[in-house]
C-alpha cells in the first residue's frame, strides 16, 4: 500500500526504492527515492487527533540527515503527511502555499483507484 499510496499523491515520480529510514534518534516513517533526484518522505499519524505542525518540522528536522546525492546533484525534497483525522489548520495552511507539501487523508486512500 505504500507504493500506491506515494504514486498516489506523486504520480509524475518513478520511485526506484520506498523503505522506512532510522539514524541514532532520527527517523522518517517513509521515505521513496525516484528517478531524477527527487526524494519524497512521510510523515504519518494513526491517532484520534490531527495531525499538528510539529509533526512537520520534526520530519524537516529529520530529513536533514540523510546522505543521499543521486549522482552529486542537488535533491528535490518534496513531503507527504498522512493523516488518519486529518490536519490541524497550521498544517493545512502551510500546505496551500508550497507546492512541495501533499497532505492525504484516509478517505483519499480508500477511495483513489489504486486501493481497490
Amino acid at each position: 500500500m505504500r507504493i500506491d499510496y506515494f504514486e498516489l499523491v506523486y504520480s509524475e515520480l518513478l520511485f526506484t526504492d520506498i523503505s522506512r529510514w532510522w539514524y541514532n534518534e532520527h527517523e522518517v516513517d517513509v521515505v521513496g527515492l525516484a528517478n531524477g533526484g527527487s526524494m519524497v518522505t512521510d510523515k504519518s499519524n494513526f491517532t484520534a487527533s490531527p495531525l499538528n505542525y510539529s509533526a512537520l518540522n520534526s520530519l524537516e528536522e529529520h530529513i536533514e540527515q540523510i546522505r543521499w546525492a543521486p549522482d552529486g546533484t542537488a535533491v528535490d525534497h518534496k513531503h507527504a503527511l498522512f493523516a488518519r483525522n486529518g490536519f490541524t489548520q497550521s498544517v493545512t495552511e502551510a500546505a496551500a502555499t508550497r507546492d512541495d507539501l501533499q497532505l492525504v487523508t484516509i478517505d483519499q486512500i480508500v477511495d483513489s483507484p489504486k486501493s481497490g
